[in-house]
This record gives structure tokens, C-alpha cells and sequence, in this order.
């Protein structure tokens, strides 16, 4: 199993609170089979939401790529995640 570090960011204008674990449900929600994801936790920062997610891909490339494709979808399909961004630890 590999781990991929990310950093979610909210965006600057008040909206939608979301607690940690309910960012986890989401990200779970859109997580295909396919995508080999195992575990994922995350802890709120300052501004910041720290992910921290288990693949089973075979490379650490492949395992970034297919976290941020996890998080994108989610970004992408759930309103209260968007104009959330995804950032490098």
C-alpha cells in the first residue's frame, strides 16, 4: 500500500462548513472500486483540510494520480465542495 498526502483548501468566501469526517464520507462516496483506495483520514489545518489517503496502485505516481482524480471527482460533483482546491502538502 502506498500513502498520498493532499491538501484540501475551501474557498475564501463563507459558506458551507464541513467537519472533517464528513470530507472523508465524501471523498469515500466518490471513490470508484477501480481506484484501489483503502483508508483515507483527514485532519483540519489553520485553512486547510490534510488528507491522507491508502492505495494499493503499484507506484507512488500512480498513487498521486489517482488521489487527486478522488478528490477532483468530488470537487466537481458535490456542491458543497465546490470551489474547493487541491494542493501538494
Amino acid at each position: 500500500m502506498l500513502l498520498t498526502m493532499i491538501v484540501l483548501r475551501p474557498p475564501e468566501s463563507p459558506g458551507i462548513h464541513l467537519s472533517v469526517s464528513e470530507i472523508v464520507d465524501l471523498l469515500w462516496l466518490n471513490a470508484a472500486l477501480s481506484d484501489g483506495v483503502k483508508h483515507i483520514h483527514a485532519r483540519a489545518g489553520a485553512d486547510c483540510v490534510e488528507v491522507g489517503v491508502f492505495t494499493v496502485a503499484s507506484e507512488q505516481s500512480i498513487s498521486d494520480y489517482i488521489v487527486r482524480k478522488v478528490c477532483g471527482r468530488a470537487i466537481h460533483s458535490v456542491p458543497a465542495l465546490r470551489g474547493w482546491s487541491i494542493h501538494r502538502p
